[in-house]
């Protein structure tokens, strides 16, 4: 009983910021001095439960020095398992954690929901069509995290996309938010030599270093950050990252690349109607396959591999059209096109 009302005074802390000892006790059915005393016990357990006296008092749950056990109910328990399940891997050596948190998890369960989540046992699968994404230390994301929590001012080697291994621009930054998508990291920020703001993937940052100053506060120029990301046309792999890498000339608004590229690729516009992009694949199909979805003419910029590659896909898919009535069936082997 005294066990069970326990938990119940962590769950109404837990879900309120603040506490009267009256409302406590009206809560849980007990007087205000029973309050004091569960009160305790949390404390005891290793829960930060700070009070303030008199007429304008409250009970408060802090953050403490160190983690004490945690309260989930049922759902939360079987969302964090699966969350664990799924978690991506584009964070290097986290992969072992995830599993050691998902096993400690697991043992906590009672039979009931441990059964439960037996039936949602996830097996992930690689897909080269996914385009795995990089991995960037978890070092790095920690301190761009603080960085930008504490509005400090950063210096980093960046290279962009164009660049060789190795080489890169150093970078005086602003840090504001760490954004994911497509599994790759971007810091979104201002550069202050450059007078903009800019979004830098993580994997392609290099020679971290804080600086001690501050800056204010600044307008982000957008309000959907994650519309900004997908806006930057400096936002791909480079071309180390895949096997297969090509550019083209797409007759295809920047704007409406920008909205349905993946992560991985890069753009820039060369006029209105015109944007040329970049990406890399796992094979030169892949690539013609993923240009195919825009619905729209495309020209080969480079490499040839890329361009053989397109005339095999014209010639297999010419293939397998049939023929309209009085048109002689077209043959079985792929229709090179001229160069």
């Amino acid at each position: 009983m005294i066990a069970d009302r326990t938990l119940e005074l962590l769950g109404l802390l837990q879900a309120q910021k603040e506490w009267t000892g009256d409302g406590l006790a009206q809560r849980l059915g007990v007087s205000p001095r029973t309050v004091r005393r569960d009160i305790s016990r949390l404390r005891e357990l290793g829960y930060p439960v700070t009070a303030r006296k008199g007429p304008s008092g409250f009970y408060r749950l802090s953050r403490g020095a160190r983690l004490p056990p945690l309260m989930v109910d049922d759902e939360q328990a079987v969302a964090i398992a699966l969350a664990l399940q799924t978690a991506p891997a584009s964070v290097t050596g986290m992969g072992d954690a995830t599993k050691r948190a998902l096993n400690s998890v697991k043992e906590l369960l009672p039979s009931h929901l441990a059964r439960r989540l037996a039936a949602f046992s996830v097996e992930q699968i690689e897909n080269a069509w996914e385009l795995a994404p990089p991995q960037v230390d978890p070092a790095l994301l920690a301190r761009l995290s603080a960085a930008a929590q504490q509005r400090e001012l950063v210096r980093f080697a960046y290279r962009s996309i164009d660049r060789d291994p190795g080489e890169g621009d150093e970078v005086l930054a602003e840090p504001h938010r760490l954004v994911v998508w497509s599994g790759r990291w971007y810091l979104v920020a201002y550069d202050q030599r450059a007078d903009s703001w800019h979004t830098y993937r993580l994997d392609r940052i290099g020679q971290l270093a804080a600086t001690a100053w501050r800056f204010g506060r600044r307008e982000v120029p957008e309000e959907d950050i994650a519309g900004f990301v997908r806006s930057q046309p400096d936002r791909g792999d480079t071309a180390d990252t895949w096997p297969c890498w090509g550019t083209v000339l797409m007759e295809c608004p920047a704007t409406l690349v920008a909205r349905w590229a993946p992560g991985a690729a890069s753009f820039e516009a060369v006029d209105e109607r015109i944007t040329r992009i970049r990406m890399g694949a796992w094979s030169w199909p892949a690539l013609i396959g993923f240009l195919v979805t825009f619905d729209c003419r495309f020209t080969v910029e480079g490499p040839p591999e890329l361009a053989e590659a397109a005339r095999r896909v014209i010639g297999r898919l010419d293939a397998t059209i049939p023929p309209t009535a009085g048109q002689a069936p077209k043959p079985a082997g792929p229709v090179r096109a001229g160069t």
